[in-house]
């Protein structure tokens, strides 16, 4: 069934053989004896890559609603043992990392002694790429490419400040026309998903951006407002501490209003459903008091409570 699932959603043998980790002459002959049991072909193969048939579609509707069965009655299983053990890889956004890497290892080791936890670091677009070719178990990223590879569900949404040197007069009292912002001199993230969220408002009230300066590395980009080079946007959660410290002041975006959501995300193709269910409440559990913390600057809680 993960063969079938793998082959449908990647459209490519080859890359549905990455993913599942097998060569791709196994998964082939899979393919083969399966048409041959079911007596009618379930993809075609064109120069799209592998397209399902009509009967290959209905028969993966049924897939997906054995597999979540099978993966949710393993969990239930699982769920009797005390401990969890072997190795788990966790994503998160750089800035998320910072606050949470160090408490979330913390008490997996104090609860979980013999699971063994990696780390992984990057922007949204690394940390999906990662998911799907199953480098990593779950993860907490931004705004991300549709895909039913992966389950996801939201956990907070925060606002996009604009941000610039104190003498700029910018107040989080008094928002900005995102239209009044495309006019400044602005050094922007390079990361997909949060560049996705301000393009996509762009073309909605038809502005272009003033762009003078680009980078990946939000350290970068305050250095460069820091030094006057222009004003930056970017997620509020980040850049309080320096907000506090008035080494910069910012203003929330309106008209349209710029959001991120920040969500939760693992591979529907999962092979320890158990870890990756107690790694999901561990890591809502962590984040819930320190977004709460951050409700007077517009930041929104969105996961329902177990």
């Amino acid at each position: 069934m993960r063969t079938i699932l793998a082959i449908a959603e990647t459209g490519s043998l080859t890359r549905a053989a990455e993913l599942l980790h097998v060569v791709q002459p196994a998964l082939s002959r899979q393919l083969r004896q399966l048409e041959e049991e079911l007596g009618t072909p379930l993809f075609e193969r064109n120069r799209l890559g592998m397209v399902l048939t009509v009967p290959g579609r209905r028969f993966v509707d049924q897939v997906r609603v054995s597999l979540q069965g099978l993966y949710q009655a393993k969990a239930d299983i699982g769920a009797a043992a005390a401990n969890l053990m072997g190795s788990v890889s966790i994503g998160m956004l750089p800035g998320l990392a910072t606050r949470l890497a160090g408490p979330l290892v913390l008490s997996l080791r104090r609860q979980y002694p013999e699971l063994k936890v990696r780390i992984a670091t990057g922007f949204t677009d690394f940390l999906q790429d990662s998911l799907e070719h199953g480098k990593l178990d779950i993860c907490l990223m931004g705004d991300y490419l549709q895909s039913e590879l992966l389950h996801t569900s939201p956990v907070f949404r925060e606002p996009l400040y604009v941000v610039g040197l104190p003498s700029s007069g910018l107040s989080p009292a008094t928002p900005v026309d995102l239209a009044d912002v495309a006019k400044m001199p602005l050094v922007v993230p390079e990361a997909e998903s949060l560049r996705n969220v301000i393009d996509r408002a762009c073309t909605i009230i038809g502005v272009d951006l003033n762009l003078v300066a680009e980078s990946d590395n939000t350290a970068v980009l305050l250095e460069l407002v820091e030094r006057g080079v222009g004003f930056t946007i970017l997620p509020v959660m980040p850049i309080i501490a320096m907000l506090t410290a008035k080494r910069l002041v910012g203003a929330p975006i309106i008209t349209p209003p710029l959001r991120r959501t920040i969500i939760v995300c693992s591979p529907v193709i999962n092979r320890n459903p158990h870890t990756v269910k107690a790694l999901h409440a561990e890591l809502v559990d962590l984040l819930k008091p320190i977004v709460l913390g951050f409700a007077d600057a517009g930041v929104e809680w969105l996961a329902q409570d177990a």
